[in-house]
């Protein structure tokens, strides 16, 4: 029934390579970007190398949406991380955006609008330079209709 938000002096994890990239543009804009192919034009998270459509090296970053919905989750009762304690239950949710990507995050509201194909903002909170968390907002006409 808890509302998340993120807490103070949670563990922050050290990106490297391309997941740095992905985090350090959403830590630098307040939105999440995903890799682009310039040659096929398909969306793909994670960031990769190559094209998984095309096989192509040639990437732009660019901002999505901003919205999606909810494809899985999984609800916490228990962390390793203490500093989450205050929050449990929390949710950790997989969403689809509008370009058919899947991100992980957090979902912000209660447990109890938590439904598969639920529309959700995505959004990203910048804690540094490096990282950003991804949150999912459930978007509350969609909830008020159903609840």
């Amino acid at each position: 029934m808890n509302v998340t938000s993120r807490p103070a002096g949670i563990y922050r994890p050290k990106s490297f390579g391309l997941d740095l990239d992905f985090y350090a543009h959403a830590a630098a804009s307040g939105v999440v970007h995903i890799q682009r192919c310039e040659a096929c034009r398909n969306f793909q998270h994670p960031p990769r190398f190559l094209c998984f459509t095309c096989s192509s090296k040639e990437f732009q970053w660019e901002a999505i949406e901003g919205t999606g919905t909810i494809y899985s989750w999984s609800l916490s009762h228990f962390t390793i991380d203490t500093a989450w304690s205050d929050s449990l239950p929390y949710a950790t949710v997989v969403v689809e955006s509008l370009e058919g990507v899947r991100f992980v995050g957090t979902f912000s509201g209660p447990e109890n609008d938590l439904m598969i194909s639920l529309p959700v903002n995505i959004r990203a909170e910048s804690i540094d330079e490096n990282f950003a968390y991804i949150w999912f907002d459930p978007i509350l006409e969609v909830v008020k209709k159903n609840g």
